[in-house]
């Protein structure tokens, strides 16, 4: 039987994990929206964080420095990885006749090689944890975002690891939220959403038209909270 990933349910308060100011923990820091609240929901159990950004073909420039200035307010080492061989599915050639219709942005493997990456980084530095900013809303167009998929993973490194569990369990605190949630959570964590970056582009200002904007755009305007980065002057 799989391992189940630690995730926090809606109902559950921010403490659903213990404090240990000795716990290590590697952050998928991409920049966006989700992954700046799950940092700064990993720095409310108390733990010491390293970030881990991912750069690949025809990434946002604009989310990689997103993710630059989110690490240098939280004084924060933040690792960044080129891999220029991965391509969202607008960008890739195409043979296989499965993936027609499936959403543009879509990244073959995408989450098996940067988990893969991480759980090794945490294995050298002994991180108990792996954070992942994935929700529930993912899940539509992103399985590999799903917590059924990240329950599989675990039981993979436990397994293939040396260290086995003991490092780089990949935890969802964001995983049985919405969208919505999300934003909500980040206010009462502090997020400076005014630092984070969804827009597919890397424009002065983000598009409003991209399925990332838009995501954006309804998830703040459901929990009835102003977007700092859309805000009229």
């Amino acid at each position: 039987m799989a391992e189940k990933v630690l995730h926090r349910p809606a109902s559950v308060g921010l403490l659903a994990l213990k404090k240990n100011k000795n716990v290590l923990a590697i952050v998928l820091l991409s920049g966006g929206l989700d992954s700046a609240v799950a940092l700064y929901w990993a720095k409310a159990q108390g733990w010491k964080i390293q970030g881990l950004t991912f750069c690949y073909y025809l990434r946002s420039r604009r989310e990689v420095q997103a993710a630059d200035k989110i690490a240098r307010l939280n004084d924060l080492e933040n690792r960044k990885i080129r891999l220029d061989f991965l391509k969202e599915l607008e960008d890739s050639k195409i043979n296989n006749p499965f993936l027609k219709g499936t959403d543009s942005a879509y990244i073959s493997s995408r989450n098996i090689i940067f988990y893969g990456i991480a759980s090794s980084f945490a294995e050298l530095s002994n991180a108990k944890y792996i954070v992942a900013g994935h929700n529930r809303d993912d899940v539509r167009n992103f399985p590999d975002s799903s917590i059924p998929f990240f329950d599989s993973f675990n039981a993979t490194t436990k397994i293939g690891l040396i260290s086995g569990a003991r490092t780089g369990r990949v935890i969802l605190p964001l995983g049985r939220l919405s969208k919505k949630q999300v934003v909500t959570l980040g206010r009462k964590l502090g997020v400076p959403f005014q630092l984070t970056w969804s827009c597919y582009r890397s424009s002065q200002r983000p598009c409003g038209v991209c399925h990332s904007c838009k995501l954006r755009a309804s998830a703040f305007r459901d929990a009835g909270i102003k977007d700092p980065l859309v805000e009229t002057k």
